[in-house]
């Protein structure tokens, strides 16, 4: 009786690749959301949005809360201010929704928390908004096509000393930020797609 071993070997490229593709780096925190990255402690967080975040989740001390400086929500990654590794790309400027508004928001991720708050744990995002110039339009309306570019909103720069709370799950997209040093203004743009690459 004859038995034959087949023994497939892999190139080292191909091998270390599939290595790499079972190692993570990712926490699970709810749902379809992944904080990327190492947790870090909030014991000796000192940025000004400090007590804002300590008053919103009613904590005594933000000892308990974890930062990171990275989300992925489904295939989509967020960075946040505190991430330095990404110089060339804004993914830290958001879209999202208000609890009591039905209106889109815009706003400038610092950075993601995790925090336990009673029985549950409530993961969320530290976020500079960046209000609405409700009456300025980068198209006027036009009586056949309505409103042209409705995709660009015209916004405030932000105030980096005034702070939102805002959960995960309300936050939308990534957004284009654009601003410019001779204008007051700034422009948020929503992607057309996320599958086309430039």
């Amino acid at each position: 009786m004859l038995v034959l071993i087949c023994i497939h070997i892999l190139p080292p490229k191909i091998h270390f690749l599939s290595f790499l593709s079972f190692r993570s780096n990712r926490t699970f925190l709810k749902d379809d959301f992944y904080a990327v990255g190492a947790l870090k402690s909030g014991s000796s967080l000192t940025e000004p949005f400090k007590e804002d975040l300590q008053i919103c989740l009613g904590l005594e001390s933000l000892s308990q809360v974890k930062y990171f400086t990275r989300l992925q929500i489904g295939g989509a990654v967020f960075h946040s201010r505190q991430y330095k590794r990404v110089s060339r790309r804004n993914t830290f400027t958001v879209a999202f929704r208000q609890a009591k508004s039905p209106s889109m928001s815009y706003g400038q991720i610092e950075v993601f928390f995790k925090a336990p708050v009673g029985s549950r744990i409530s993961c969320g995002a530290v976020v500079v908004p960046l209000k609405s110039r409700a009456n300025q339009h980068i198209c006027n309306r036009h009586e056949v096509l309505g409103k042209p570019v409705s995709h660009i909103v015209v916004l405030h720069q932000p105030n980096r000393q005034c702070f939102k709370v805002v959960p995960l799950e309300d936050i939308i997209d990534i957004c284009v930020y654009m601003a410019f040093s001779d204008n007051q203004m700034c422009y948020a743009a929503h992607f057309p797609n996320h599958l086309e690459k430039d």
